[in-house]
């Protein structure tokens, strides 16, 4: 029976350890000065040339989620200014160019 109470208190330990290893990123494969920097983001009005230079920084299981919220973020409004654009442009087109019904006429159709 007590080799069962080392064992459990042994384990205990562990798990402890690990925990405070996992929050002062011990377990990070990045610098300080790596862990320190920022991501810069996406300018406000971004290119295709942006996007093929995006790079997150890498976290312990992928990407930091932060870095792609953001992104995320940013793309999601440009699409929906471009989509308004796109929108508002479809309307006018529609819409067609607005004449006066008894507007002056030219003066070759005046004769």
């Amino acid at each position: 029976m007590p080799l069962w109470i080392v064992i459990g208190v042994a384990a205990a330990i562990f798990v402890l350890v690990f925990v405070v290893a996992a929050t002062f990123n011990v377990f990070s494969s990045e610098t300080v000065d790596e862990a320190e920097e920022r991501w810069t983001g996406l300018p406000a009005e971004f290119t295709s040339k942006d996007l093929e230079s995006v790079r997150f920084r890498p976290a312990l299981r992928g990407y930091r989620m932060d870095d792609v919220d953001e992104a995320m973020a940013v793309l999601r409004a440009r699409l929906s200014e471009l989509e308004s654009a796109t929108t508002s442009a479809e309307a006018a087109t529609t819409a067609g160019p607005t004449t006066a019904p008894d507007g002056p006429e030219t003066a070759a159709g005046s004769r």
